[in-house]
Formats: structure tokens, sequence, C-alpha cells
């Protein structure tokens, strides 16, 4: 719609640049043709002119109001309250400034004087509010709990390794993940680059990414968005996610323990999942009986390995005697990694551990 009322404007535009283009010369004299064809030629061109430049700006204006948009929606209540405020008042000042600058002469330089100083005090007005933020919301407490409601629903940018593993579906039918869920166009690039991958394990994880987004895409309770923003400057979908949630305010959904590591270098908000199951694991404690089947044999010499239900690996030191049957081993310490807890143990002697064998 706005691309056929921008077209329309320029063709009306350019059948009055044509017709006014038709009178500025005798055209009959040097073409041979009588006036009037003169000026329908004119007009038919000036439209022809008008309706691929209207089209061209027409699509301009359309993406420019969908940036406007997005970026609107991605703008805190707070934001918009203090900037429509703080401009407010820089108009304000603005027009009490520009009492003098009105007897200035000649009078396009006071035009000109008068227009730059409400820009500047405007978009000064825009500055000192956001850079005052946390003061306003200190002095008005009403202000204060918009914003406090504000960051309760933080925008939760998912990248690739995050809608891979799939674990934040589960999470936000508990509650325990607040805010929007976004999926930025250039991470659904990347996901349908790995499932058109010669390699079957990336062939398969793209495609469970894919898979996954689609089902997710008429649930309405866990409905995802996935929206337009690149940074073309940007070559790596890493550098693209840190600085896309930098510049809205949300946080970075992941698995990936290096992507962490460089969000929280960089002052970004990160939320690992990995991290989260980590955190809920039981604890085990020095001195503490586990019964668990050993699995397979451990890196050094006589180790046994075995794993809770969780997935957490024990190792179970002269263990080795014992794969394939059940023990009941004695934790010795814990080792939190930045894979998730190791424990180390060893077996109870045949006496204590009942000499229960599977």
């Amino acid at each position: 719609m706005v691309v056929r009322i921008t077209r329309l404007v320029f063709i009306l535009a350019g059948a009055a640049g044509g017709f006014a283009v038709s009178g500025l010369v005798d055209w009959s004299d040097q073409t041979g043709y009588p006036p009037y064809v003169v000026i329908i030629i004119f007009i038919i061109l000036g439209s022809s002119v008008g309706y691929v430049l209207g089209g061209i700006f027409g699509r301009e204006l359309v993406l420019a109001q969908r940036r406007a948009e997005r970026r609107l929606q991605d703008m805190a209540p707070v934001d918009i309250v203090l900037g429509v405020g703080g401009l407010m008042v820089g108009l304000a000042v603005a027009w009490l400034a520009s009492v003098p600058l009105r007897l200035l002469e000649p009078v396009w330089l006071s035009l000109v004087t008068t227009a730059l100083l409400f820009l500047l005090l405007g978009w000064a007005g825009l500055r000192i509010a956001f850079l005052k933020k946390r003061d306003f919301a200190r002095a008005l407490p009403a202000l204060s709990e918009i914003d406090e409601a504000c960051e309760e629903g933080t925008v939760k940018v998912l990248d690739t390794s995050a809608v891979i593993d799939g674990r934040f579906v589960e999470l936000r039918e508990l509650g325990l993940l607040e805010g929007e869920l976004r999926v930025p166009r250039f991470v659904l690039g990347e996901l349908h680059t790995l499932a058109d991958s010669a390699d079957d394990m990336r062939r398969a994880r793209g495609r469970r990414g894919l898979d996954l987004l689609a089902r997710l895409k008429d649930v309405e309770s866990q409905r995802i968005e996935v929206f337009e923003a690149d940074y073309p400057d940007i070559p790596d979908v890493d550098n693209k996610l840190l600085r896309l949630a930098a510049e809205t305010g949300g946080m970075v959904l992941t698995v990936d323990h290096n992507l962490t590591s460089v969000a929280r270098v960089r002052g970004v908000g990160v939320l690992n999942l990995n991290e989260i199951a980590s955190a809920m694991r039981p604890n085990h404690l020095p001195g503490e009986r586990i019964r668990l089947r050993v699995a397979k044999e451990g890196k050094e010499p006589g180790q046994g390995v075995g794993y809770l239900e969780d997935g957490t690996m024990v190792v179970v030191a002269e263990g080795r005697d014992r794969i394939g049957s059940a023990a009941d081993v004695e934790v010795t310490s814990v080792l939190q990694t930045s894979a998730g807890r190791m424990i180390f143990s060893r077996l109870l002697e045949s006496g204590d551990d009942g000499g229960s064998d599977e």
C-alpha cells in the first residue's frame, strides 16, 4: 500500500514536471510534432520516471518503516517514556531560546539557525534522558516499576546451538523462561546451511533445529518470533548475536560454553542451558554412597566409569573389573568443570556393599 501511494505521488509529480518541461522550449520547431503531441510525450516520460523512482523510494520507505517498528518493539517502555519526555523538554527549551533568533536578518539565516537549534536541543534532551535513566527511575517510583517489569520480561535471543538443543521448550512450559523468544534471520540461515551439509551429523542437527521451529510456529504459548536482523560487516554468527543482544538489551540463550564466556567478558546478558542443567543436578558430598553401573574403562589404569541418571560422569577407582555390573561406590571428591560436574569415587569393600552384583 505504501509503495502504491508513493508511486502515485511520484507519477503525478513526474507528469507535472513533464508538462512544465514541454513549455520551456519550442519543441514543435525542433521535432516537427504538434504542440499537443509534444506535451503528451513529455507527460508520459515524466510519469514513467516517476513510476520507477516511486517504486524505489516506496520500497525503501517500507524497509525504513519496518526497521522503526522493530526498534520500537525492542525498546523498553521506560525508554520510550523517557525519550518522549526528554524530546519535549529539549524542544520547549529550543522554542524559548529561538525567540531572539527570529530577529536576525536576512530571514533565511533566522530560519536556518532556528532549525539547527531545535535539532540540537531536541537531540540533547533525548541523550540526557537516556543517560540519567537510573536517576529518573529512583526519583519517580512509578517509572522504576515500569523498568523492573521490563527487565523481568527480557527478550531472549536464541543461537543455533540452543535451537538444536531444544531444552528451552521444557523450561518455557514450566514458566522458568520469561520474556519473548526470538530467532534472528541469520541464525535461521545457519540452520539451513547445516541442514544442507554433506556431513550426516551436521545435517541431522540442522534439520532437528528447523523441525523444532516449524512445530513451535503453530503453538501459541511457545511461539518464537523470527525477525530480520543482520550485520553484513560482521562475518561470524556469534559476534552478530552479541551485537544484537547488546543493542536491544536482550539476552543470548545458548549451550555454547565459549560464546557464554565471550558474552560475559563483553558485558552482554547470557543464559547457558548447560549451566542451568548443572545447577539443578543433586549435590553429592564426599563420603556419600552411590549405586551405579560401571559402563566402561577409564583413562587411568584400573579405572572404571559410570553415569548417574542425569548424565553426571562418575570415575570409579579400581573399578575396571566391575565393568558391565552394578556396584556400590563411595564419593571421594567432586570436580566442577566447564562441561559439567564430575564425581570421583572408590569401590566399597565387599563386606560393606552387600556383595550385590547384577
